[in-house]
């Protein structure tokens, strides 16, 4: 019903909308309608892509984030995949000087694609996304982070999986 009234009442880019499409989106995950769920996301999407202008905003590499975490949990890899490649491709422009939110959501980006390539089999592009993922965690958050020891607790995974360890 919030949705429908906000549809009325709000002009098409505004924000609300993006939040009740994320809203709609919750609940319907709750009711396991994983693919009515995708739709709500990809609309809060679209609605914060209008807002913005464009992609390079760190709220659209969020929703990409979002949408890339709900594929790949009802194993939609190479779709999430694809959200991943966004991500990383608007933290690649923002560039590496950018600020440490920016720095956090690629290193998350590499991070997940790493888990899927696992997933996949593939150990070595996975290995060399989360070494991609620490280099960045260390840089951004230094060694002693918490954020940086959960990466590298998820090589050490993959470098079992090789017999590396």
């Amino acid at each position: 019903k919030a949705l429908e009234i906000d549809l009325e009442a709000q002009p098409d880019n505004h924000l609300v909308l993006s939040e009740r499409y994320r809203d709609m989106m919750t609940v319907l995950m709750a009711q396991s309608k994983f693919d009515e769920a995708v739709k709500m996301s990809k609309q809060s999407l679209a609605r914060k892509l209008h807002f913005y202008g464009g992609e390079d905003h760190l709220d659209i590499a969020c929703e990409y984030i979002a949408i890339g975490l709900l594929l790949m949990e009802h194993n939609r890899l190479d779709d999430g995949l694809q959200m991943f490649d966004k991500v990383i491709e608007m933290c690649n422009r923002l560039g590496p000087g950018g600020e440490i939110v920016n720095r956090k959501l690629l290193a998350l980006a590499l991070g997940k694609q790493a888990v899927i390539r696992d997933e996949q089999g593939d150990l070595e592009a996975a290995t060399e996304l989360f070494e991609k993922s620490i280099a960045i965690q260390v840089e951004a958050f230094g060694e002693m982070h918490p954020e940086t020891a959960k990466a590298y607790q998820n090589i050490a995974t993959i470098y079992e999986k090789q017999d590396r360890l």
